[in-house]
């Protein structure tokens, strides 16, 4: 009895971690907590204290190990207790999930239903503020000297709900699947809807390079063929949204947008990482060693806008190594096979749907700061531990969802 409530509980906390990572740091920091703390009392009762066994057990154990000796060297203690911290919490959690996912098939059902209301709510979110000029649930408002008035929903920044929107929306392309009932094509054929125009109105040009990537991705493996069809396709959107292109055009005219910016965070970047190549200057110790390597005629203080350079320049070239393995080990094992997966049903079209939104999510990563985003890399340790759970039942053939022998 206490094992099935400890269950209940992890599913409800875990519902409440996905809507949490469109609005609340807080709530995100709670409800991951409660995840991890179920799981732990669970073990403790059942006398089982080796976590499963998934693919990346053994990286994720060696990034671990290697943030630990970034944090052992550095110079800013309490900073990079936290930096490690973090890294640590977030292990527990992908474990925490696997145990949760794979424990019951049908969990991974209800929790696709349950991102997808939570994305569906964030995009009429987003709507709402387009209109209105503020978002319903933090009331943040669009930036009054914006002259293109991004939308950010509850997110900080507009990129930031960019990265959120293409790691989420292609899972809605799950209509194609003919084995769904018709509500359910109609709800996610609404949902995908809501999400272009969201993604358009964030201007984040990142995230739109990142979803053409996760097309092209999903057409491969989906229907070939219809790749023909992208490029008229990508014509025929920038003649409905003229204003858009002009936004992509900017980004050759240098001196006037945030590219120089980002030229010079990478130049302070690979500075630093010309310093101490190997094993960095220690987690979560950019902020304090960029000043001394910024180019001069840069201003400020930021993140690097490249997610993988500044883990390089904290935990050095073995813990990028060791990140960048988990990944390609991830999608490799999901992509492997992928057309039979596609055939199996439903839970093929998520899987190919997760697989394309993960990559678009990783590509935006090389161009912003989603990897030290809190909101942003919970989902993608949740979302790593449902594709690694989702790809491992498929491949065993278990029937996860009720179909009707449907893939299109």
């Amino acid at each position: 009895m206490l094992i099935s409530a400890l269950n209940i509980l992890t599913e409800l906390a875990l519902w409440i971690l996905l809507f949490g990572t469109t609005f609340s740091n807080s709530a995100v920091e709670i409800f991951a907590i409660s995840v991890i703390s179920f799981f732990i009392i669970k073990r403790i009762l059942l006398k089982e204290f080796r976590p499963s066994k998934t693919p990346i057990n053994l990286i994720l154990y060696a990034l671990c190990g290697i943030i630990f000796v970034t944090f052992l060297r550095s110079a800013y203690f309490s900073e990079s207790v936290r930096g490690f911290a973090r890294i640590v919490k977030f292990s527990f959690l992908y474990f925490a999930l696997i145990d949760f996912f794979q424990s019951d098939a049908k969990r991974l059902k209800r929790t696709f239903w349950i991102l997808m209301i939570v994305a569906c709510v964030t995009f009429l979110n987003g709507i709402f503020q387009s209109i209105h000029g503020f978002d319903l649930l933090r009331h943040r408002e669009i930036i009054k000297d914006d002259y293109l008035r991004r939308i950010l929903a509850s997110f900080v920044h507009p990129n930031d709900f960019a990265a959120y929107i293409i790691f989420v929306l292609p899972l809605t392309f799950c209509f194609f699947c003919r084995g769904i009932k018709s509500e359910q094509k109609y709800f996610l054929s609404l949902t995908c809807l809501l999400g272009f125009y969201c993604l358009f109105k964030t201007y984040s040009r990142a995230a739109w390079l990142g979803f053409l990537i996760a097309l092209i991705i999903y057409l491969f493996f989906y229907k070939k063929k219809t790749l023909i069809a992208l490029p008229a396709f990508i014509i025929l959107l920038i003649i409905v949204f003229p204003q858009e292109w002009a936004r992509i055009k900017n980004l050759f005219a240098f001196e006037h947008n945030t590219v120089w910016e980002r030229t010079q965070l990478w130049k302070g970047t690979w500075e630093m990482v010309k310093v101490h190549p190997f094993l960095g200057f220690g987690v979560n110790t950019f902020s304090r060693y960029f000043l001394e390597y910024k180019p001069v005629e840069y201003p400020d203080i930021r993140y690097t806008h490249n997610s993988y350079l500044q883990m390089w320049s904290e935990i050095g070239i073995f813990g990028l190594l060791a990140f960048l393995t988990i990944i390609f080990t991830v999608l490799r094992a999901a992509l492997r096979n992928m057309g039979k997966k596609i055939r199996s049903g439903f839970e093929g079209f998520i899987l190919l749907g997760i697989a394309a939104g993960y990559a678009a999510f990783l590509i935006q990563s090389g161009l912003d700061t989603n990897l030290f985003s809190l909101v942003l890399t919970t989902l993608f340790w949740i979302m790593t531990a449902y594709i690694v759970s989702l790809n491992k039942f498929i491949e065993k053939e278990i029937d996860i969802f009720p179909r009707n022998d449907g893939a299109a």
